[in-house]
């Protein structure tokens, strides 16, 4: 009589199939698999947008402007950060929206006039509801009605999203105007700053 031995590898595959399927088997030959589901991705902050990185992510970030950042100057602190980012001071939280029918709101109602105290600082969160550019600066009438911004304190064009700056009330800041300087923006899109006493 013959005795046939089987290649070592094959051999190997049956003793891990038999140890598998004992296993497997359990008391009374019952399956014991226990199924644990997928771990949860952590979930992480989503793309800013703004806010974000400028110009790369939907509901996003400003794309910069031909004019580009504004510099400091007296009474505003400069430039544009992604809503979200940490207020540099204190203060008061002004939210704002710029519309696609060429109106700035606040609470929903067009606002033409705000009131700010002296010494108190801002931070201006503009919202664009999108379909058009905007832009929102302080500054000069004559200033803004030129779109000559490249010193002014503000948010540069951007499409759609939140945008935010910090803005610091002086007495020199009574008689300004906040606006939208885009071409043809300006007429329907600014409004006066009073200083409160």
């Amino acid at each position: 009589m013959k005795i046939s031995t089987l290649p070592p590898r094959r051999a190997a595959l049956y003793g891990v199939m038999i140890l598998v399927l004992t296993a497997c088997g359990g008391e009374g030959g019952a399956s014991q698999w226990t199924f644990h589901p997928p771990e949860p991705a952590p979930s992480g902050s989503a793309a800013a947008s703004p806010s974000g990185s400028p110009g790369a992510s939907p509901g996003g970030s400003p794309a910069a402007s031909p004019g580009g950042s504004p510099a400091a100057s007296p009474g505003g602190s400069p430039g544009a950060s992604p809503a979200g980012s940490p207020a540099a001071g204190d203060g008061e939280t002004i939210a704002l929206s710029e519309t696609p029918s060429l109106q700035i709101l606040r609470d929903g109602e067009q606002v033409t006039e705000l009131a700010l105290a002296e010494g108190q600082s801002y931070t201006f969160e503009v919202t664009n509801e999108g379909g058009l550019e905007h832009n929102f600066y302080i500054g000069p009438a004559e200033q803004l009605q030129s779109n000559d911004v490249a010193e002014l304190p503000g948010i540069p064009n951007f499409l759609e999203g939140t945008q935010s700056f910090e803005y610091t009330a002086t007495a020199e800041t009574a008689g300004l105007e906040f606006a939208c300087t885009v071409p043809g923006h300006y007429e329907p899109m600014h409004g006066s700053l009073v200083i409160e006493p």
